[in-house]
């Protein structure tokens, strides 16, 4: 009888078994638009049923390819293990650039509030906007090859609105589309007089922070208030003053401009970052720029019987919640590790991180809304970053899907054009060239029987 001198693999059975899991089937494919199957065909991103079954196993993978996937031949891997589609790295490559007009059009959709909203806050007026602008960074890239403009619900507990554009794209609020009662609360870089006409047209209001030398602040016959001597002066930590300003086109719109004095530790640290500005930019620095560090300086177009200077103050310190929210979204979701050198990938790239950051925020203000109601009795603060760590995972979870090793097994053959890679005229692959060295030696015992000869 004859013997096999070396292993052999069993025969790859003729059909795989089914993944172990359909989460996504169950528990994301509801959640979405019902006429994702008509805008995908519409826009692009789904024309043939070539492989892609259909349109939400195209988002599927999408959403793996930034979730989940580490390059497109592991997402080419995840597409058969997962059964979505059986095709060729630059094959998804195609499709991820195509889904691109689809893709930004699903995330108006999510992002629209719901109806009725789930409101975190009891509010009688409009949703509070925190308004601001991050950076994100492509490979090789200089820190600020594009910018993410970003309008945060601090009422609901999402986002809102949100715009992607080049270094080129600067901060200011024509982005946004505002509704009659909204509040919009902005740094010193939307400071500016175009700022108030903005937000005033859509009747809307505003907490900025601002510049003496960047805003101009009338009094009610014309001329201009000089805040630097007026911050000079003794008087209280917290000062208001009832003015105008004058946009460009000669409108003039009522506002208050409110000055609190900063703790003298804080007042500090903004005088020597305003020193270290001035030498970065190889200049020195001016007394009234110091003198006006060592303050807050706002401007607000909200009535003064219900919101005094007090609580101007304290809303504006609400701004840094969008920080936080940019924070996780560069940590948790991996926004701030951007693959891809083109244009067209980077914003496919990033529509997807944030159609699947959509997804999980309904999901997020629910749960958070049950702890806070379970915890109720001890005044428990419920961790932000903690619940989105869960709600993405989650997510993670529901696009990865999940298989065993008979369905690797039984794949196989279909995974090896994933699992090799050509070999480089210029340079061999060094772990399979030693290898097969290995393999050509003579065997120990046969040297040993040479040597003894």
């Amino acid at each position: 009888m004859s013997s096999h001198l070396h292993h052999t693999l069993s025969n790859p059975r003729t059909q795989a078994p089914p993944p172990l899991t359909d989460l996504w089937a169950t528990e994301v494919v509801p959640q979405l638009p019902p006429d994702l199957e008509a805008q995908a065909r519409i826009l692009g991103a789904f024309q043939r049923r070539r492989a892609v079954a259909c349109a939400t196993d195209l988002l599927r993978a999408v959403l793996a390819a930034v979730l989940v996937a580490t390059s497109l031949q592991h997402l080419g891997v995840w597409a058969i293990l997962a059964g979505v589609a059986d095709i060729s790295a630059p094959a998804w490559h195609k499709r991820l650039i195509r889904s691109r007009p689809w893709l930004a059009w699903l995330l108006a959709e999510l992002l629209a509030p719901p109806l009725p909203p789930l409101r975190l806050i009891p509010h009688a007026g409009g949703n509070i906007l925190l308004v601001d602008a991050t950076c994100l960074r492509q490979p090789g890239g200089n820190g600020d090859d594009w910018r993410l403009h970003t309008a945060y619900n601090f009422t609901v507990g999402r986002l809102a609105q949100v715009t992607l554009t080049d270094q080129s794209g600067g901060e200011h609020l024509g982005y946004y589309r505002l509704q009659p009662g909204d509040i919009v609360v902005a740094d010193n870089g939307y400071g500016y007089r175009r700022s108030v006409a903005t937000v005033c047209k859509q009747q809307a209001d505003l907490v900025i922070r601002v510049r003496p030398a960047t805003f101009p602040f009338e009094q009610a016959d014309g001329h201009l208030v000089d805040v630097v001597a007026q911050l000079r002066k003794r008087g209280p930590s917290v000062r208001v003053w009832r003015g105008w300003c004058t946009d460009r086109d000669g409108e003039r719109y009522r506002v208050r401009l409110i000055a609190a004095k900063l703790p003298p530790a804080e007042a500090a640290a903004a005088r020597r970052r305003a020193r270290q500005n001035a030498r970065d930019h190889g200049r020195s620095v001016q007394p009234q720029t110091l003198l006006v560090a060592g303050w807050v300086l706002l401007i607000t177009t909200l009535p003064m019987a219900r919101w005094d200077a007090p609580a101007v103050l304290r809303l504006y310190r609400v701004r840094w919640q969008v920080e936080l929210v940019f924070k996780r979204m560069k940590s948790i979701l991996r926004l701030g590790q951007l693959r891809g050198h083109t244009r067209s990938s980077i914003e496919a790239q990033v529509l997807a991180l944030l159609v699947a950051w959509a997804l999980q925020a309904e999901e997020v203000a629910w749960v958070r809304q049950q702890v806070a109601w379970l915890g109720r009795a001890s005044r428990a603060s419920v961790s932000s970053w903690t619940l989105t760590v869960l709600s993405v995972d989650v997510l993670r979870q529901q696009v990865r899907g999940g298989w065993g090793q008979a369905r690797l097994h039984a794949c196989l053959p279909r995974l090896q054009r994933f699992l090799t890679s050509r070999t480089r005229q210029d340079r061999a692959h060094q772990e399979t060239a030693v290898r097969a060295w290995l393999e050509r030696r003579p065997p120990p015992s046969l040297i040993v029987l040479e040597a003894a000869a």
